[in-house]
């Protein structure tokens, strides 16, 4: 009974093996599960372009002085239909503005986890348990940029069709004027099963 049992799992496990398709890809390549909303070459496409777009308008550029402009990203924020990693977005543009622009800006990190560990340092060099002082003040920004996902969605049928209109706008955090704006937009269309929607 055993040896019966053991020989069948093995034949199930064999068959499962041989079904199993992994295979590397160029992430710049279409996406072979489609559906509607953003694909994987959108979401580069979109960061590249960004970055591209603010460089080209110099507005990050450092001042007559050498001065580094510095920035952080706060949000970006999904008022679409559809379920998207946001920090998988941010990441990646914050590290594509970074190859652009080098050591020519200040990126900051403004994340919960950036406060606590400054916080938790802070405290131990005060209380000796590390070395190091405290003489040097957390960075100020110049500027924040933020973003919006939207979307149009219209369904006939089995088909749908999802316009997604994605905005980025960087201010100035001292005169609250917008400085620049940027978008990327994308529409498809999709006879899809919902699962893949």
């Amino acid at each position: 009974m055993t040896i019966r049992f053991a020989a069948t799992t093995l034949v199930c496990f064999l068959a499962a093996c041989a079904g199993t398709r992994d295979t590397r890809v160029d992430p710049d390549a279409p996406d072979t599960i489609t559906g509607t909303g953003l694909q994987s070459q959108d979401i580069r496409s979109m960061v590249t372009g960004m970055a591209a777009k603010l460089k080209a308008d110099g507005i990050l550029n450092p001042g007559r002085d050498g001065e580094r402009a510095s920035f952080f990203i706060t949000e970006l924020r999904n008022d679409s239909s559809d379920v998207i990693d946001r920090q998988l977005i941010l990441r990646d543009l914050r590290t594509e503005l970074f190859d652009a622009f080098g050591r020519q800006i200040r990126i900051l990190d403004r994340s919960p986890e950036a406060s606590d560990l400054v916080d938790a340092e802070r405290r131990m060099k005060e209380r000796g348990q590390v070395s190091g002082t405290n003489d040097r003040k957390v960075a100020g920004s110049d500027f924040v940029l933020k973003g919006v996902i939207a979307s149009r969605d219209r369904q006939a049928g089995k088909l749908k069709s999802s316009y997604i209109n994605v905005t980025f706008e960087l201010t100035d955090l001292v005169s609250q004027e917008l400085v620049w704006t940027g978008r990327y937009e994308m529409k498809t269309e999709s006879e899809k099963s919902v699962i893949n929607r």
